[in-house]
């Protein structure tokens, strides 16, 4: 269960406990004040222990909350829907979960190392009708772990893509991969039509996407296209920072490319024997298009690999 969900439990259990306290030191209840300032006693302690982060496990984990037409307040959820949304958010993390790997996905196929990224429903969750989803392993991860990263990415580009400010959703765009972006299309889509919220719990993000948020970013992604191409380019490296996984080239024709490196290219860079700034190399590049709604496409670079240094 992520950890703002437990601090949430913990915190509205003793504010009862306390209540009850108050109640039983009013009417006289010795016995009663005792054993329920014992149990505020061992709930303080947990949640001190928690929130330092001592008992937690990192864990991929995260809840969902479900508003709207197909809930009936903490009863039930129509089952169609809901298992649509899990599958679609599943998707969602599987894509991003490759793409963090691998790097950019084919336009088809299969999703590579979806096994690595699949979750598991855990329990429900208290309030309106949400489902808690945690990662698939039997050990308690000391440290976060990858699939946790990318629930963090993935709970951000839900956020983002139904932000107010269009320049907030801009900006995930250039890291965005086109089968992300179709994930993303396909969730909100269904959350729309179905008239449907979604409230989100991740370690500590807590937020709420309501009817207009939802539409707004279904009207986002079905309007932003995102087309990508590799080419080969020879030229000259005119920069490379590795700690920052950035490149500068400047093909034989004097154009210059300029974006991100995956972490192969970083590799190659570090491990070359001569120094291979200011030299000729080939390297391999995706171009990607990006249009969003309402504004001009724009080209994103990201050098894969070099395939040779020197002429």
């Amino acid at each position: 269960m992520p950890k703002k969900l437990n601090v949430d439990s913990l915190s509205s259990e003793i504010n009862t406990l306390n209540e009850l306290l108050s109640s039983a030191r009013q009417s006289g209840d010795f016995v009663g004040e005792m054993q329920l300032e014992h149990r505020i006693s061992e709930l303080s302690s947990k949640l001190e222990l928690l929130k330092e982060g001592s008992v937690s496990d990192n864990s991929a984990s995260v809840a969902l909350f479900f508003g709207g037409q197909p809930v009936l307040g903490s009863k039930g959820i129509a089952a169609e829907f809901a298992g649509t949304a899990l599958e679609q958010f599943q998707d969602l993390i599987a894509k991003v979960f490759a793409n963090n790997e691998v790097g950019d996905l084919g336009e088809r196929g299969k999703v590579p190392l979806k096994a690595s990224s699949e979750l598991m429903v855990t329990g429900l969750a208290r309030g309106s009708f949400g489902f808690v989803l945690d990662e698939m392993s039997e050990q308690i991860q000391m440290e976060s772990s990858q699939l946790s990263h990318v629930i963090d990415k993935a709970a951000l580009l839900l956020r983002d893509s139904a932000a107010q400010d269009d320049a907030v959703f801009e900006s995930i765009l250039e890291e965005l991969e086109p089968r992300t972006l179709i994930a993303l299309r396909d969730f909100f889509s269904n959350l729309d039509s179905s008239k449907a919220t979604i409230r989100v719990v991740e370690k500590e993000l807590d937020f709420t996407l309501d009817g207009p948020s939802i539409h707004r970013a279904k009207v986002r992604t079905e309007a932003t296209s995102i087309e990508e191409k590799t080419i080969e380019i020879e030229g000259t490296l005119v920069g490379f920072l590795p700690e920052h996984r950035k490149f500068e080239l400047a093909d034989n024709a004097g154009k210059l490319f300029y974006g991100s490196a995956t972490k192969e290219a970083v590799d190659q860079f570090t491990k070359a024997t001569d120094s291979v700034i200011g030299k000729k190399c080939l390297i391999k590049v995706t171009v990607k298009t990006v249009a969003p709604l309402n504004r001009p496409p724009r080209e994103v670079v990201r050098l894969i690999e070099f395939l040779r240094f020197g002429e």
